[in-house]
């Protein structure tokens, strides 16, 4: 039996869990093996809940640093591919991330791996009407950020001159799809954990409803079934 081919990819920008080389914002707070923790379960819960999304191409791009594709391939679930991510910045990364997943004209989705939170369906239904050429997806984060965007256009000018790692980033990326001629959706916002405000709100969610992101949780301490 053929298989229906797949809609778009949706891939997940990830670095090896090292102590010291990721969440080094989160391990003032939490101390860097805490930090690591916390950041490998975020990224099994965003890899679990993604699996859930139908008629994709399931992809982490696995920052080449420490190893990076070879560790995360062990960590990934069963229907995953680990790509390495090419290119000098993060900029750069994006484009030729797009540029390479996309080149059988699928529509591509990047999406960070702490945002364990993000709202799985509506990022689903998003993708019917990112078939439709021209058109770009972007999640917003309360911090100014972004946990996803979509294309299903190669305009890759849409990673240019973006102040990266500030609260300017999703204007900046607004501001260039209108520069570029490029219609846009905005998804629900969420948020990510990078630092303390990020942490808190994730502790706040899951001390409610831990299942939402249950990796997460355990390593937060919060027992899986405790809030409401």
């Amino acid at each position: 039996m053929t298989l229906p081919a797949p809609v778009a990819v949706l891939a997940v920008m990830a670095k090896a869990p090292v102590p010291g080389r990721c969440k080094t914002r989160l391990a003032r707070t939490l101390g860097h093996a805490r930090a690591v923790e916390l950041y490998r379960a975020m990224l099994q819960d965003t890899l679990e809940c993604l699996s859930s999304v139908p008629r994709v191409r399931r992809v982490v791009l696995a920052a080449p640093e420490d190893d990076g594709p070879a560790i995360l391939r062990a960590l990934c679930p069963a229907g995953w591919e680990v790509v390495p991510q090419a290119g000098a910045g993060l900029g750069e990364r994006l484009a030729n991330g797009v540029r390479a997943l996309g080149a059988a004209g699928e529509a591509v989705v990047l999406l960070d791996s702490d945002s364990p939170l993000l709202p799985v369906q509506a990022l689903a239904e998003g993708l019917a009407r990112l078939r439709c050429p021209g058109q770009a997806m972007i999640g917003p984060c309360e911090d100014g950020g972004y946990y996803a965007i979509g294309l299903s256009v190669s305009e890759l000018g849409l990673f240019e001159d973006i102040p990266w790692s500030t609260p300017a980033v999703l204007d900046a990326t607004r501001s260039r799809c209108r520069a570029l001629g490029v219609a846009w959706e905005e998804l629900a916002p969420s948020f990510d954990v990078d630092d303390e405000d990020g942490l808190a709100s994730l502790r706040a969610r899951l001390s409610r409803s831990p299942s939402l992101a249950p990796h997460s949780a355990r390593a937060l301490g919060l027992a899986e079934g405790a809030g409401a």
